[in-house]
């Protein structure tokens, strides 16, 4: 070959070396690293020692799947429900906090992560919020937006500034009120009804009750819907929104008497609404009582009828998931429990990182003796975990009931509501 050419070559390959090296430079400069182990900022708060071990956290774990950390969590719970349930529910978390154990959620990931505070182990029973149901299904919040009215003699007045006109009945309105509410003019005709220039009459009383009602002003509606006397053309109406809105309210109680001694054509809504009341009073004596008259056949009613019926076979016949139960099971065959309680992610995260914790820890008992610190901290570490595991099924159990009761009153508050509207339209 010839040399001259060869050393050409040489000296253009030499000379491309450093454009090469630059070039390779800047790809590496605008290459997109987008590791959260190097982005991913520390929480705000967190001190030194917390800021390690997230550190340390991240290089074992890859992300963090929960929100606050674990670290910081443990702080916050130690807090919110005191030392020894705040470390056992960080051990649980701790056995959750994996890719496996987040397979059940659909929740953000990171960078956002899974939103739990100590809240989630708190155990407690949830109070519905005051809510109704609108005609289309959709949850909506009752404000109470109006202060109370005032009690006149023996029927409920309008408290409002003096008529300059002829006093005269609501009847001629009657009509117009019920147009504006229906046409989403609801203040409007609040303001026509509470006119002081009105006749008291069970007419004006009722519309009253009717704007408050619509208006999501839920004391004021039931002062007025109470203040219909029987006899009166809109008792049967009024009786049974006041009851549904008692109900709402959390009165459970008062609305019974009033719709037992209620014989008029509506025995099956009335049977209806106090079976109801007596599953939101965990009565369930009651409950078979008033409905051994419900007859399934009336279009208006049979859906609420089977759902209540579906909510106290659930409640009373059924056997409901047991606490102590998913804490045994867990203590046999580690994350047991939390299968049980439908927990299956979080149940094989927390088998496989106690299995590992306990194989390390007999491995180094049979090779170093049971006094080696290569047995004893992993031996500790696997207890710490295995201990939040029986905690974290016996709290996972709690929760699902308490949540599956929250289920079961919003949908009895739906049931004894919703029908009104068919029955009385």
């Amino acid at each position: 070959m010839n040399r001259p050419l060869i050393a050409a070559a040489c000296l253009m390959l030499l000379a491309s070396m450093p454009l090469c090296a630059q070039q390779d430079r800047t790809l590496m400069l605008q290459a997109d690293f987008d590791s959260l182990l190097v982005r991913e900022p520390f929480p705000e708060g967190a001190n030194g020692v917390e800021k390690a071990a997230i550190t340390i956290g991240r290089q074992l774990l890859g992300h963090n799947y929960y929100n606050p950390p674990n670290v910081l969590f443990l702080r916050q719970a130690v807090r919110e429900i005191g030392p020894v349930r705040g470390i056992l529910a960080t051990s649980d978390r701790l056995l959750r906090a994996s890719k496996i154990g987040t397979a059940d959620y659909s929740l953000p990931r990171p960078p956002r992560g899974i939103e739990e505070g100590p809240e989630a182990y708190s155990g407690a029973i949830k109070v519905p919020t005051v809510a109704a149901a609108t005609d289309s299904g959709t949850a909506v919040s009752w404000n109470m937006l109006e202060p109370p009215v005032r009690k006149g003699q023996g029927r409920l007045q309008h408290v409002s500034g003096g008529c300059q006109a002829e006093f005269r009945s609501i009847a001629a309105d009657y009509d117009f009120a019920l147009y504006l509410i229906d046409n989403d003019l609801k203040r409007d005709a609040l303001r026509l009804v509470s006119s002081p220039c009105f006749t008291p009459s069970d007419t004006l009383t009722f519309l009253l009750g009717w704007a408050h009602y619509n208006l999501k002003q839920l004391p004021q509606a039931r002062e007025y819907f109470q203040g219909i006397p029987k006899g009166s053309s809109f008792y049967d109406q009024s009786l049974f929104y006041s009851t549904a809105v008692s109900a709402h309210l959390g009165d459970f109680s008062t609305p019974v008497a009033s719709l037992t001694g209620y014989n008029g054509p509506h025995t099956e809504l009335r049977d209806l609404q106090l079976s109801g009341l007596a599953l939101l009073r965990d009565d369930p004596a009651a409950f078979k009582q008033a409905s051994q008259s419900f007859g399934f056949s009336d279009f208006a009613l049979q859906e609420a009828e089977h759902t209540l019926c579906d909510i106290y076979n659930s409640r009373y016949v059924k056997r409901a998931k047991s606490p102590a139960l998913a804490a045994i099971a867990s203590a046999i065959i580690p994350g047991s429990g939390k299968i049980y309680a439908g927990k299956l992610g979080e149940g094989i995260s927390a088998f496989l990182l106690t299995g590992v914790f306990g194989a390390i820890t007999a491995e180094h008992w049979v090779k170093d003796g049971p006094a080696n610190w290569k047995t004893i901290v992993p031996g500790l570490l696997g207890a710490f975990l295995y201990i939040g595991n029986i905690y974290g099924s016996y709290m996972s159990v709690s929760i699902y009931n308490s949540n599956l009761k929250d289920a079961q009153d919003t949908a009895v508050l739906y049931n004894i509501h919703i029908p009104l509207r068919s029955v009385f339209k």
